[in-house]
């Protein structure tokens, strides 16, 4: 009753105003517009006697103006809901109208459900977000299991009951409906269902307007169980190895030992088995079938239609670091990290962040946007390729904005683009390129727009760059530490940004600048205020002079035109304390001048000339005026300052560090607790089988090497080798007695012998990895804190929802137990004591000393490297970043095994052996030297001038050219020289 008079009296009230409004006042008031005589007394200021003119002319006009302000916004908002799209609401001054019109056509919808889809489908209003969806797992349609078919019986009515949903970006109250329930026309039950107040403070009334984060209640009607039940026919249990799929796809409990779904199987199947068990073409003609219990019975559960997680991944840490930024400075701890690994010593550990870094680099993973990074870059170098190649001339750039549907250029003025880019406007003055679709020139390009930055993200989810270049001069007006955090992120994102690598960075009062550190050659501090004058001065007239000897007016001509000597990259003074008096005075002057010749000004304080400022109000609220180019423009400004700016520069301060000696026994998880037996010759051969072979000769070799392993070391073996290992103990590694799960991390990540792999959602393995990694119970808030870093909240469901997924996909053990339990309160989630992972079974095989593990240990160790640690996982955003100083560590422990195998078995000349472990190292880490040194010094040792040839053109392909080469590297090379004819 209360919705049919809530609707009734809104279609009363639209009515009256729209229809009834106007009739009235035309009927008091007739024509509203002036006589010709009356225009002439208003002319002429002739006195209105009896206010004539202004009663029947000027207030019956004012009231048709506001019957137009707000009928107009109606009619907008009445024509959208019958079209199911939502309205920008983008205009202040008829924002209220439309809400409220909003609000009364939703209502009259509510009352009368059978017009459909009104309203329905506009999506989320998205005026406060800061987030966005990882894909489309958040807004995915739910997968329900099927009902069995069963005998007619007598049915209890229907049950109704509420499933709360929380609102996603982009979400629709019809799609909810249609994705809950089957059908997007219950959504008006959505909003009687919802009552109270949302996070935010507002209430659910107008269908036409939700926010994500807003929890909705979704009446869900089913049917109840049958009140009287007949019993079900009694069904036949299958036969060993019978397919009860309804597909015919035979039963997990019919696979043969360590294979998924009939597919190879890999090293150690099962637990901690160093064997690999042969695919199945290959199993020996003794070994049966293991039959598995059957799985218990889930629904699939695909990455798209996880429910009851929230995958969104925000576009800022909490401090203000954005996603591109971010990714800069990951690319950059990135090459440190290679730095250290390069200088470090065997046996030994590089420095990792601990405490306040370790999670500042944990955040920064998690937003990192690498993706768009590329996107851009490829857009930018796609357009300056197309200027080259035709003569077009380059637009001038005034913004970018960047999200996940697109990036977005938007010009200065019309211009006509290439494909991939899509015009979206009448005048050609902004242009969109799909993700993906702008790929890198076939041959190098400068880069066309070297100041583009970013300045913040927008409402609706994008990033918002500004080109530094164009602008001239922007000033950054508001609170100092904001404001010269504002600089900090613009200073150091210039740093790094790929499609800034000629461009000239001179900070000015910003002392220890993050920025300097990154990238000393792009970056250049000052505290000489005149000098720098003096320089941009000859700086200018030097680029004058040379822009004039091309014949051309500006820099982006020139990059198209004259970039066989120059890039014509730009110079941008950034200056968080401006000069004062004269000095200020000459600089400004230099501003007023420096168009079109690549030279910037950024400064916090008062501006230096006239022009684009921002000004910012708060740390989430700033408004960016571009001096009449285009209207004001909110945002939320990116900011690198107070304990994150702390954390960063502690992050990239340990990789100064000195590392340290390695403590085997601390770094090796401990393994199951199962019986250990001895490794066998049949093992080790096993897991040669896995070892991917690096070129076609070793690989059609490998299966030959794996059976004679035992008979070549015999061979070749000296007196004193052998007598080495006469004295060695069996080596010890723990054999299941049956094929348990293991996850490989040791190269691409995959799984064997999950009992529904098309089960496992998008983030199970990374959930499996992460509990195995952790040798022990694991709580509930801490595997949150770590999958999920900004979510960060005991009591959040997230990992809960993602371990009850999992756990059915699983299964269960021979003897009916779950291979992950349920999470205990005192101690949290655990996996089944005999799921393991390849790195347990390596460190395992190489003990806690490797001067004192066995050759054939060695050598079966290194045979499970398949390439870099945990390569081939989904880098979508989000995932994964825990795993960064797991990857160092293995990477570190395979380099280590791997020289200590090559030089055991150089001094006995087994050179295969030597090579198998020169190429695990070059597989786990190609960017150290290591591996490729072992290599060439087998090739040397072996004689082979050309294998040695071709180790060294394979190592710089991988290292590149330009790389500087250690010392112990040049020194082997020019040994190899000496006594090698024939290198080149």
């Amino acid at each position: 009753m209360k919705k049919l008079l809530a609707g009734l009296g809104s279609l009363i009230l639209i009515l009256a105003w729209v229809i009834g409004f106007p009739v009235v006042l035309f009927l008091l008031a007739g024509n509203p517009f002036p006589t010709a005589a009356q225009w002439n007394a208003i002319i002429t200021l002739t006195p209105d006697y009896g206010n004539i003119i202004l009663f029947t002319k000027v207030l019956p006009l004012l009231l048709w103006v506001i019957w137009a302000a707000f009928t107009a916004p109606f009619l907008v908002e009445l024509f959208a809901s019958f079209r199911g799209v939502k309205t920008r609401k983008k205009f202040r001054a008829t924002r209220w109208q439309q809400n409220l019109s909003a609000g009364l056509i939703g209502a009259v919808a509510l009352t009368f459900a059978g017009l459909g889809g009104l309203s329905g489908a506009a999506p989320a209003n998205a005026a406060t977000v800061q987030s966005v969806s990882a894909g489309t797992v958040a807004s995915a349609p739910v997968v329900r299991t099927p009902i069995q078919q069963t005998p007619i019986q007598q049915q209890a009515p229907p049950t109704v009951h509420d499933e709360q949903v929380t609102v996603q970006e982009g979400d629709t109250l019809f799609g909810i409906s249609e994705r809950v329930t089957g059908d997007g026309n219950n959504y008006p039950e959505i909003v009687e269902a919802t009552p109270g107040v949302q996070p935010d403070g507002q209430t659910l009334t107008d269908p036409d307007l939700i926010q994500p984060g807003w929890v909705v209640n979704v009446p869900v009607t089913e049917a109840a169980a049958p009140a009287a039940p007949a019993p079900a026919p009694v069904t036949p249990a299958p036969a060993p190895q019978t397919s009860t799929s309804p597909d015919g796809v035979d039963a997990p409990g019919a696979l043969p030992p360590g294979s998924v779904d009939g597919g190879s199987a890999g090293a150690g199947v099962g637990s901690s088995n160093v064997a690999a068990t042969p695919s199945p073409s290959k199993a020996p003609e003794q070994a049966p079938p293991i039959e598995r219990p059957a799985p218990q019975a889930v629904a699939p559960v695909t990455e798209e239609a996880e429910q009851g997680i929230d995958w969104s991944v925000p576009l800022m840490t909490a401090g203000g670091i954005g996603g591109i930024l971010a990714a800069g400075l990951l690319s950059a701890l990135s090459v440190r990290r290679t730095q250290q690994r390069r200088r470090r010593a065997l046996d030994e550990r590089i420095a990792l962040p601990e405490g306040d870094a370790q999670r500042m680099e944990l955040e920064t993973e998690y937003i990192s946007d690498p993706t768009s990074v590329d996107d851009v870059d490829n857009s930018l170098r796609t357009l300056q390729a197309w200027a080259e190649e035709t003569g077009a001339e380059l637009p001038e750039l005034v913004a970018v904005r960047v999200a996940d549907e697109e990036v977005a250029l938007y010009l200065a003025g019309p211009a006509q683009l290439p494909e991939p880019f899509e015009s979206v406007s009448d005048d050609g003055t902004a242009w969109i390129v799909r993700p993906g679709r702008a790929v890198a020139p076939p041959r190098p390009t400068v880069s066309p727009y070297p100041a583009l930055a970013t300045i913040g993200t927008d409402a609706n989810g994008g990033f918002l760059l500004l080109d530094l270049e164009q602008i001239g001069s922007l000033n950054v007006n508001g609170d100092d530490e904001i404001a010269v955090g504002m600089l900090n992120a613009l200073a150091s994102e210039l740093a790094q940004n790929p499609w800034s690598e000629d461009i000239q960075v001179t900070l000015v009062g910003m002392d220890d600048a993050l920025a300097w550190k990154l990238n000393r050659a792009r970056i250049q501090q000052v505290a000489d205020v005149p000098a720098l004058v003096r320089n941009l001065r000859a700086d200018m007239e030097d680029r004058r002079e040379a822009l004039d000897s091309y014949g051309v007016g500006g820099v982006l001509e020139a990059r198209t035109r004259a970039t066989e000597m120059e890039s014509w990259a730009p110079h941008i003074v950034i200056l968080a304390e401006p000069p004062v008096g004269a000095l200020r005075d000459e600089l400004a002057e230099l501003v007023e001048r420096m168009p079109r010749l690549g030279i910037a000004t950024v400064s916090h304080g008062a501006p230096l000339v006239d022009g684009a400022t921002i000004n910012v109000q708060s740390a989430q609220d700033a408004e960016y005026c571009s001096g009449g180019a285009m209207p004001p423009m909110p945002f939320r400004p990116q900011i690198l300052a107070g304990q994150e700016l702390d954390a960063m520069r502690e992050l990239f301060a340990v990789t100064e560090q000195a590392g340290h000696v390695v403590d085997l026994i601390a770094e090796h998880p401990q393994p199951a607790e199962a019986e250990p037996l001895p490794a066998t010759e049949a093992m080790v051969a096993n897991a040669a089988a896995e070892l991917v072979a690096q070129d076609d000769e070793d690989a059609a070799d490998a299966a030959a090497a794996a059976e004679t392993t035992a008979d070549a070391e015999e061979s070749h073996a000296p007196a004193e080798a052998a007598a080495e290992l006469e004295g060695e103990s069996a080596p010890m590694v723990v054999v299941p007695d049956w094929p348990a799960p293991m996850i490989r991390l040791l190269g691409p990540v995959d799984a064997e012998g999950i009992a529904d792999p098309e089960a496992l959602p998008g983030r199970g393995l990374e959930l499996l990895a992460f509990l195995l990694l952790q040798n022990g119970p694991v709580a509930g808030s801490f595997v949150q804190s770590q999958l999920w870093p900004d979510k960060y909240d005991p009591k959040n469901g997230n990992a809960r929802t993602l371990a009850k997924q999992v756990r059915g996909a699983l299964g269960h053990d021979p003897d009916g137990n779950p291979l992950l339990p349920e999470g205990r309160a005192s101690a949290g989630f655990s996996a089944h004591p005999a799921m393991t992972t390849d790195w347990h079974v390596f460190c395992q095989l190489i003990g806690p000393d490797l001067k004192t593990t066995s050759n054939e240990n060695l050598l079966a160790a290194v045979r499970l490297v398949r390439g870099i640690p945990f390569a081939g996982v989904k880098r979508q955003r989000g995932w994964w970043t825990w795993q960064r100083n797991w990857e160092e560590t293995m990477r570190q422990a395979i380099v280590d095994a791997a020289a200590e195998l090559a030089h055991r078995a150089l001094g006995s000349s087994r050179f295969d052996d030597a090579r198998t472990a020169a190429r695990a190292a070059q597989a786990a880490d190609p960017l150290v030297e290591t591996g490729w040194r072992l290599e060439i010094e087998t090739a040397m040792k072996a004689g082979d001038a050309d294998a040695f040839n071709r180790v060294v053109e394979e190592m710089y392909e991988r290292i590149g050219t330009d790389t500087e080469l250690d010392d112990e590297t040049v020194e082997l090379i020019d040994a190899a020289h000496k006594v090698l004819p024939g290198l080149s």
